[in-house]
């Protein structure tokens, strides 16, 4: 079992890298008060772990009551968050009660805006389940449902009480979603360090990626959160901004799409591609860097051809509803070179929209 103690003004926690469930059950103990638990969780992810998670609670005499919704970024809405909270006083929850996300990404979102808002406030866990919330999403505090206009526009900032990370997850999880996680991945690599990037370089010559590769890729990239957590909880400085290289292309396409072409990492992927472009196109970056980053792309094998029928001002458009534009200008996370990204850079929507008219023909 290893540690990463997040260490924040309040609410300090540690996240936990265990592959033994007992030490879920321990820390279960330690850090919560109570018997009580609501584990909320997909349809995709419960076919497979959530019975044997409620028998090793129940083991341990926990009471145990759970809530699944259909898998999928449409599912991250409103609607469902009114679902769950029906079915929470139907079963009688109460303000002991811990809620634990057992699941991707929109499981941790949904579940921690749940649990940020029920009665006010319940503790809660994080159990990701695949590479994307294991590297990024579970981590920090971010909560959040989509509307139809905008990705994450409603949501809080509520820490967990302990995150536990079980790379064994990742035996039942597809290819896709492991690229899916691999997108997060790239943009630690690329926003904060170079040496990390020529390691993910060496990756695609291998023809399997082992566990102990998993491994050691989620605990790097936890160490770069939880240290810009760490510097700016609640994005206030600049610096957690740094954790949205790509995203904002990447949200935009998302939502144009209604989240049923991209995954959330495929679509940060050519965020990145496009803030990439974009910063070469002003002379904010070099060639090389961008030639680089173009190639570990495709190395990954990640698909960058993007065929939409739409205009390059509605994806504009799009951009600039996005949480961190102030004023309608969009406030771009650009790579200045490999292990460097700088937040806060405002570009002429005319240049904007020329590189999104050549990426997306």
């Amino acid at each position: 079992m290893k540690f990463i103690n997040l260490k924040l003004k309040a609410n300090s926690y540690p996240i936990i890298f265990s592959d033994d469930y007992g030490d879920l059950l321990c820390c279960l103990k330690k850090y919560l008060n109570s018997k009580s638990v609501f584990l909320i969780s997909d349809s995709n992810v419960s076919k497979i772990y959530l019975e044997k998670i409620i028998n090793i609670l129940k083991k341990e005499k926990f009471k145990t009551e759970n809530f699944v919704f259909k898998a999928g970024e449409k599912s991250k809405n409103i609607k469902t968050l009114v679902e769950i909270y029906n079915y929470a006083l139907k079963v009688g929850l109460d303000r002991k009660t811990v809620v634990i996300a057992l699941g991707g990404g929109v499981v941790g979102d949904v579940a921690g805006f749940f649990a940020s808002t029920f009665m006010r406030g319940l503790n809660f866990v994080q159990i990701p389940t695949t590479l994307l919330a294991m590297v990024d999403s579970s981590i920090g505090g971010k909560t959040g449902v989509n509307l139809e206009t905008g990705k994450n526009i409603v949501g809080t900032f509520y820490q967990p009480k302990f995150v536990y990370i079980n790379s064994n997850f990742l035996k039942t999880l597809e290819i896709n979603h492991i690229k899916n996680g691999m997108g997060e991945v790239l943009k630690y690599a690329i926003a904060f360090s170079h040496k990390f990037f020529k390691e993910l370089n060496l990756l695609p010559d291998k023809s399997i990626f082992t566990l102990s590769d998993f491994d050691n890729i989620i605990y790097k990239c936890c160490k770069f959160k939880a240290k810009i957590v760490e510097e700016d909880e609640k994005e206030k400085k600049g610096v957690r901004e740094l954790l949205n290289l790509g995203h904002t292309f990447g949200h935009a396409l998302e939502t144009i799409t209604k989240y049923k072409k991209y995954l959330h990492g495929e679509a940060v992927v050519l965020g990145i591609l496009f803030v990439v472009k974009l910063a070469n196109k002003i002379k904010f970056c070099d060639d090389d860097t961008k030639s680089n980053i173009e190639k570990i792309i495709l190395n990954l094998g990640f698909n960058t051809k993007i065929n939409l029928k739409t205009d390059a001002k509605n994806i504009l458009s799009l951009m600039k509803k996005d949480k961190k534009s102030v004023s309608k200008t969009i406030r771009f996370v650009l790579p200045q070179k490999i292990g460097k990204a700088v937040s806060h850079i405002e570009v002429d929507d005319k240049i904007i929209l020329e590189v999104i008219k050549d990426f997306i023909r």
